[in-house]
């Protein structure tokens, strides 16, 4: 699978893209890159994949992207256009001329075991966030807490505390007001005491 191939697969399946047919159209001007894609229900983006090869002139790559997104302006596009360059390696300055009008990420031909993340990583600004699991953000907070409380605030109260703690915000204001109102009461009638 090549690297381009990696990158619309990945666009697809993971971000919801479509791909376009070759060529496609913007007004009544064709364009053709090595592929194309719009984004799904959350996103607008267009993404074009230009896969350069040996004999690719990069002069020729920046008049194309050019083209498309002056042809867009003129189609009064509110698409962001995202230029995904991979296999070969691109000038700075042809970089440079391609993002004064669009993204672009220089992806390069990634290979080894890490080939397929290395792509990801370069696509994650085009793919949704993912939240972590409940149980990762979790983990062992409890064992986390205890070991990070300093022993002179480790008690009954902060067990009990930590106990109620899974049950919400309230249920911990609720253990924690009624060991207070005893605290107090306790204070009070050991005062009443000794009076």
């Amino acid at each position: 699978m090549t690297t381009s191939d990696r990158v619309v697969d990945i666009l697809v399946k993971e971000g919801g893209y479509r791909e376009l047919p070759r060529p496609f159209k913007v007004g009544s001007l064709s364009f053709e890159f090595t592929h194309a894609l719009v984004a799904g229900e959350r996103a607008n983006d267009l993404v074009i994949v230009i896969e350069l090869k040996g004999g690719t002139v990069d002069d020729a790559i920046v008049r194309k992207v050019l083209a498309l997104t002056r042809a867009l302006d003129v189609m009064r596009s509110k698409r962001p256009v995202t230029a995904i360059l991979t296999s070969g390696q691109p000038r700075s300055e042809t970089v440079q001329s391609i993002s004064k009008v669009c993204r672009v990420l220089p992806i390069g031909a990634p290979v080894g075991p890490h080939a397929v993340d290395a792509v990801r990583d370069w696509l994650s600004v085009l793919l949704p966030l993912t939240e972590p699991s409940a149980v990762d953000t979790l983990l062992d907070w409890e064992g986390d807490l205890r070991r990070t409380t300093p022993d002179a605030a480790k008690g009954v109260l902060m067990d009990a505390l930590i106990e109620v703690a899974p049950k919400g915000k309230a249920a911990v204001e609720a253990v924690l007001a009624r060991e207070i109102v005893a605290s107090v009461q306790s204070a009070l009638s050991e005062n009443e005491d000794d009076q």
